[in-house]
């Protein structure tokens, strides 16, 4: 049962992106991307360490999708090492004293993660590229300490999978509510200005 959210949340999102998003060349390619991850997600590739395929597909994407939106800038780099070193800090953390941690500690690790990416960028692409690549980057991190204390690792398992892709979803259903309170804000600005006029 350890990849139950994981597959619920791919494929609620699935569902979202063939259904419900406007038929674009971009909706195609997330829905190919989301039933490609699913499918290559119980295979894994030993190099260094021993990498879930699902992990790498979101790791080589995110990195891909960097470029395309050409998140290249000094801040952009900032950000994304301050969402690493969160991602590595909070499970290092639970290592050394976990009784500090009411929830789980990789919870505690996304929500961390996506307030932080929340809060420092507007645009939902460019945060969910941070996103990621912070997730991707800090357990490939946080497996490189602890390899000599736990020996062999498998990076981007779906204790991964599964907080990632509910981090993805909770970004997700931020940029909905920012979209939707901005369209009322507008609504009751318009109905201001005409009980103006009117008086």
């Amino acid at each position: 049962m350890e990849q139950f959210y994981y597959y619920w949340s791919m494929w609620f999102l699935w569902v979202l992106t063939t259904f419900i998003f406007e038929k674009t060349k971009r909706r195609f390619a997330v829905s190919v991307f989301i039933l490609t991850n699913m499918i290559l997600s119980i295979h894994d590739i030993t190099l260094y360490f021993s990498l879930n395929t699902a992990y790498m597909m979101f790791f080589f994407c995110g990195c891909v999708y960097a470029g395309y939106l050409r998140m290249y800038r000094f801040r952009y780099l900032m950000v994304y090492l301050m969402l690493i070193a969160g991602y590595a800090f909070v499970y290092l953390f639970a290592l050394y004293d976990p009784v500090w941690f009411i929830i789980k500690p990789e919870w505690a690790a996304v929500i961390l993660l996506v307030l932080l990416t929340a809060s420092v960028e507007r645009e939902f692409q460019k945060q969910l590229t941070l996103f990621v690549l912070g997730m991707c980057q800090g357990e490939l991190v946080y497996s490189f300490v602890i390899q000599k204390l736990a020996g062999a690792l498998a990076v981007g398992g779906f204790q991964w999978l599964n907080t990632c892709s509910a981090g993805i979803i909770l970004l997700f259903g931020i940029s909905r509510y920012e979209q939707l309170a901005s369209q009322v804000g507008q609504k009751s600005k318009r109905s201001n200005k005409g009980a103006t006029k009117m008086s």
